[in-house]
């Protein structure tokens, strides 16, 4: 999905009015930086249209297909909500994700949805890039975790599969 600068304004607009939040009812809590992330209530945006995720061929890896599916309820650093829908994975290590974010004020982060190419490194790794940003997500215990690097910081979260999600 492409936009140019017009495009995406509109998207945001559109979003911002089909009822995205950053209103949070919960506080994510644990023992570690990543376990206070999981915001089971977390919401990000409504997208216009079903975003559709192709069961992995049998010729994936078995490493790269457990990445396949929607993940979500988590918050970055527990405070910016964030989704990824891996969309499709390809058996060369190219994956097609939808990347939302909700808004958020505080780091004046407004709400987005981009469906973005991303790939798996050499040690198993999703790696989605765009910009001064880089994400890696790896799946550990069940769990999509990630970190953002961004500028010179760097946030984490862990996020849960979307079971039954209608989005």
């Amino acid at each position: 999905m492409r936009f140019g600068l017009w495009g995406a304004a509109a998207l945001a607009g559109a979003m911002a009015a089909a009822g995205c939040s950053s209103t949070q009812k919960t506080t994510a809590v644990g023992p570690t930086p990543y376990d206070r992330t999981v915001v089971e209530d977390c919401y990000t945006v409504d997208l216009f249209t079903v975003a559709k995720v192709e069961t992995p061929g049998k010729d994936v890896p078995s490493e790269w297909a457990g990445f396949s599916g929607k993940w979500g309820s988590a918050a970055w650093d527990g405070k910016w909500c964030h989704d990824l829908y891996v969309l499709k994975i390809a058996p060369t290590g190219e994956a097609e994700v939808m990347d939302l974010h909700a808004p958020y004020d505080p780091w004046n982060k407004p709400a987005t949805a981009f469906r973005r190419k991303a790939f798996f490194t050499k040690d198993n790794r999703l790696r989605v890039s765009y910009g001064a940003v880089i994400v890696e997500y790896w799946l550990e215990n069940g769990r999509l975790y990630g970190l953002r690097k961004e500028g010179s910081g760097e946030l984490r979260i862990a996020m849960l599969p979307r079971v039954n999600s209608k989005l």
